[in-house]
């Protein structure tokens, strides 16, 4: 294949550097430079960490970009895989890995999913922080102390600017130290880290405990500063991807829905705990009503999609959360012979529901759980995408809208957040997207 010239740029930014975080948007290209980027260094052995949808995308990645004929391998899958000259490996799976070498390379795609230090899957390939500074004990990680790593993520912030901490520690500690010339303070905890960079308020569970919870950003141009150097971010706009146009898609409901979807819940309560990215107290709070919520906000998006196919409409996605809302899109456009993703679908079914999508025009509807469907996949050849549910984690409804992008996409794309006029969901999103506008003024 013939590399895109962002993906040569990124390949040799990150041949020049022992650490790097490439922070590409998806469809820029990240992959491909990484690939490249270990012919240019002829790195032998590589362990490559990805997700678990992501490991079929770097063995097809090795085939097409590499020309060193190495060994690849799925660990966990393929026979003898630990002895491959590529090992690729899921986060989960890197957690009780026997790593018996130390590789040439280890590469960390969607590398988000290691940014809480103290997690089990972190500590396995970084290795486990000491209790007082940036000191790492690496154990019997993946990384080791003279490992070369490279760090792909399109979403290195996925929640707020704490979320670099983890990354900066292994790529550039000493940015983390004190600069009395810039004014920069010493950020080497993850405590110190946070309480620079993010907005904290301390939040009371109980009449004896308080805890930390972020609800925004701050100083990050002080941030973007300090990253300046080991981090290279190219948009879609760079190679010539329109980025999709966002819009809220409100249903009209009656009072006894608005009721029914609202519950006794606590707004103000509700909308904190989104901004907080508290999963668990929003789950308490809206986990039946949201499974409610998501039926219903179902069959008021079928209505509304018989209209737009009648309208001329191609094909569309469809992103949801809960099986339940699946099933009812599924039977309720049977006609449109919808294909689906979601976390029971095999690699090699999830390919040929992608392939079949894009290369046919008797699929209309391409149905996708948000987490199953939202990274790693190529759907653009449709150029509409609705949220019919979404998650109270900004990263992910930023990745899977990217779905219907590519290079190749000659149509302005729209993206649509469905919701019921009035309710709680308005509300909450409106939450999110204060704090995905914190990410973005550090990632510029």
């Amino acid at each position: 294949m013939t590399p895109m010239p962002t993906q040569i740029e990124g390949a040799k930014f990150l041949a020049q550097r022992h650490r790097a975080l490439l922070a590409d948007e998806p469809r820029v290209g990240k992959t491909g430079a990484a690939i490249i980027a270990a012919d240019m260094i002829l790195a032998k052995k590589i362990d490559v960490v990805t997700t678990a949808s992501g490991r079929a995308v770097w063995r097809r990645g090795f085939d097409a970009w590499s020309k060193m004929g190495r060994s690849v391998a799925i660990v966990g899958v393929d026979k003898d895989a630990e002895n491959a000259d590529v090992r690729i490996l899921s986060y989960q799976g890197a957690i009780n890995f026997n790593n018996k070498r130390t590789s040439d390379l280890v590469i960390l795609d969607e590398s988000h999913f290691i940014k809480n230090p103290e997690a089990k899957r972190t500590e396995s390939i970084l290795g486990r922080a000491s209790i007082n500074g940036p000191n790492i004990i690496h154990g019997n990680s993946l990384v080791q102390p003279d490992t070369r790593c490279w760090f792909l993520t399109g979403t290195p912030l996925p929640h707020d600017p704490g979320d670099l901490f983890t990354t900066m520690r292994t790529v550039c500690p000493e940015r983390l130290l004190a600069n009395p010339w810039k004014k920069w303070p010493e950020v080497t905890t993850f405590a110190a880290f946070r309480d620079r960079y993010c907005i904290v308020k301390m939040k009371k569970i109980s009449n004896w405990n308080k805890i930390p919870v972020v609800i925004g950003g701050r100083n990050l141009e002080e941030l973007h500063d300090r990253i300046d150097g080991f981090i290279l971010r190219r948009t879609q706009k760079d190679i010539g991807i329109r980025p999709p146009v966002f819009d809220l898609f409100p249903f009209v409901a009656d009072n006894k829905i608005l009721k029914m979807v609202n519950g006794d819940g606590i707004r103000e309560d509700i909308v904190n705990a989104a901004i907080e990215g508290n999963t668990r107290e929003l789950d308490m709070h809206l986990g039946p009503l949201r499974r409610i919520t998501g039926t219903i906000k179902a069959e008021l998006a079928v209505t509304a999609l018989y209209e737009e196919f009648e309208s001329g409409l191609d094909k569309i996605v469809l992103m949801y959360w809960h099986k339940e809302v699946g099933d009812i899109l599924q039977a309720k456009l049977a006609k449109y012979h919808p294909l689906r993703i979601d976390g029971s679908t095999s690699p090699k079914d999830r390919e040929a529901a992608e392939q079949a999508f894009n290369k046919t025009n008797r699929h209309r509807v391409m149905l996708g759980q948000i987490q199953a469907a939202g990274e790693a996949i190529d759907l653009s050849s449709a150029a509409v995408l609705w949220f019919v549910e979404t998650s109270f984690t900004p990263k992910d409804q930023a990745q899977a809208a990217l779905r219907i992008t590519n290079v190749t996409q000659k149509r302005n794309t729209y993206v649509r957040v469905c919701c019921i006029e009035g309710s709680i969901d308005e509300a909450v999103q409106a939450a999110l997207i204060r704090l995905w506008t914190a990410i973005k003024g550090v990632l510029k």
